[in-house]
Parts: C-alpha cells; structure tokens; sequence
C-alpha cells in the first residue's frame, strides 16, 4: 500500500502527512499553517457544506492549512489553493472556473448544467473549448468529447505537436491554431509563468472566434495600478528576492518561477488586442466559492473587424 492509498488526496490524513513533511522542511511554516485563524477556518469548512461544480458531490470541504504568509506575499487568495471537494478533489479556484464555463455555456447554447460531470453529457458538438491544463479536472471530464482540445507545454517540443492520449502541446506565444477556432479558451494560473504574456494575450485574441470568451485566473492584486514584473522577460533576470515560485498550497518546494503579478492594467492591455475584460469577485457559496478572483474577457465585435479588413 503507497501513500497514495494510505491518504487520498482529499483526506485529513493526506493533510496530516502534509504537515509532517513541513515540519521536516519547513518548521516555521508549519507554525504559520498551525495559527489559530487557520484552525479555525479548518473547522468552519468542516461543517460547510457544497455541492461541487466540478463533479457534483455534495459535503464538507478540505481547508488544507494554507501558510498565509507565503501566500500573501505572492498575492494569492488564501482559499483559492485549498478548500478541496472531497470527491474530485477540486480546489477552489477550480470550482470556480468550472462555474465560469457552466455559465457561459449557458449563455452561448442554452444548455444549463449544474455540474462539468452533467456538462459532458450535454455539451453542444459545435461548441470549441481549448482546455490549457490538460491535467486539470475539467480538461480531464471534457478531453474525449468532439470540438475539445486540451493542451500542455513541453518547451523542448514543437507548439502542435502531439503528446499522446490526445494532448497538444501548446506554447501561447505561438498558439498552433487556425485564427476563429476556439469559442471558449481557459488558462487557470498560466499567464504569470508565460514569459511573453502579451504575446500569448495576442494569440488567445487571434485564436478566439468572434464574441468567443476566454476565461483565467492568476495572481491579480487589485491596488497595483500597473503589473508587477517579478523577472525581466528579456533577460530572464530575476527582479525580486526570493523569487516567486508557485507550487503546491504555497510551500517553499522548488516550484515553477513566476514573471508577475498583475495590476489593473490588464484590463487596458487585454483591450488593445481586442479582449473586452472584466474582473469578477464571485461569492457562491452553495458551490464551495468565497471570494474567488475571475476574470472574464469576450472578444470584440472592433477585433474582428480589423481581421477582416
């Protein structure tokens, strides 16, 4: 029996072994994860029920002890890395694109669903969806289903080419696609590992087709007026010490480096080529959702005209 069995992810005692793990690594963050708030809030969410907008299961949520401070400092929602489905093991921050994309299917088709699950049975075949984490919980209940592509990125290999169990790899920089293909795209904390984000926001723009939505999250600090650049993306030279490096729940482990942390004037960049964004503070918390950062952007009727011309 590995540990795998032994504690599902998932489970409290996935998250007891977490805590020993940190405490070996770590033991100052241990005593972060230990504060009373966070307690707390583990026993608030152990007696708060959801439904799942990834899987439908209905019960209680893992808050899986969060280290705030670490989290704090990469200006990154507290809950927005923990508070698993029991079933699915969904973060937050998944239930809550999974909602985003319910509604929007809704919005464009008709079709209602309570559920990505429910979603796979009733998913219009015309609908195009390109899915960036094809690791991800809802790449995973959508990959098999005509007009879904789901995507990885391998930069050692060329953007389009296969990677096997029908996985593309996909750079955003040079997105391997026809212009118009896509009618929804997501990113779920991709764009602040991209290293040419406008770039890939230029791409997104081009691949979507018109009115097409595409939906993300990433670390976003609304009091910036302009984004925070982490590293140089010309030089690759990191501008701040120690650097950003997400990874699980927060934890000091060597994890992926991040270029920013967006301001405000993503909004305006995303407009310039062509995106009309909004940034939404959801709060469903019949669906396990309590302050979580989306950001919602339509391509614009100006985009395709200049397409076109």
């Amino acid at each position: 029996m590995g540990p795998a069995d032994f504690a599902p992810l998932g489970t409290d005692r996935r998250l007891a072994l977490q805590l020993v793990k940190t405490t070996v690594q770590e033991p100052r963050s241990t005593l972060h994860r230990l504060s009373r708030d966070n307690l707390a809030s583990w026993y608030r969410f152990r007696q708060t029920h959801a439904t799942c907008t990834i899987c439908g299961h209905r019960g209680t949520l893992l808050y899986e002890l969060p280290d705030a401070t670490i989290l704090g400092s990469m200006r990154i929602g507290i809950l927005r890395e923990t508070l698993r489905c029991r079933s699915c093991c969904g973060k937050m921050r998944d239930r809550l694109m999974a909602r985003a994309l319910l509604d929007v299917v809704e919005k464009v088709c008709g079709v209602r669903a309570r559920s990505i699950d429910d979603l796979a049975l009733v998913l219009p075949d015309g609908l195009r969806i390109l899915d960036t984490d094809a690791n991800g919980r809802i790449a995973r209940r959508l990959a098999h289903l005509p007009g879904v592509v789901v995507s990885l990125y391998r930069p050692e290999l060329p953007s389009g080419e296969d990677l096997g169990d029908g996985v593309v790899n996909v750079d955003l920089e040079q997105i391997p696609f026809e212009d118009g293909r896509f009618d929804v795209i997501l990113t779920t904390e991709v764009m602040e590992h991209v290293r040419f984000a406008d770039k890939a926001h230029a791409e997104i723009a081009r691949a979507l087709s018109p009115g097409g939505h595409y939906l993300f999250t990433v670390p976003y600090d609304e009091t910036l007026e302009h984004t925070w650049q982490l590293i140089d993306p010309e030089t690759d030279e990191f501008l701040v010490h120690p650097p950003h490096m997400h990874g699980d729940l927060g934890m000091r482990d060597e994890g992926i480096k991040s270029y920013r942390v967006f301001g405000r004037d993503i909004v305006d960049e995303l407009g310039t080529v062509g995106l009309d964004t909004t940034f939404r503070w959801v709060d469903d918390e019949a669906s396990g959702i309590f302050h979580g950062d989306l950001f919602v952007a339509q391509k614009t009727a100006e985009k395709v005209a200049l397409e076109k011309a």
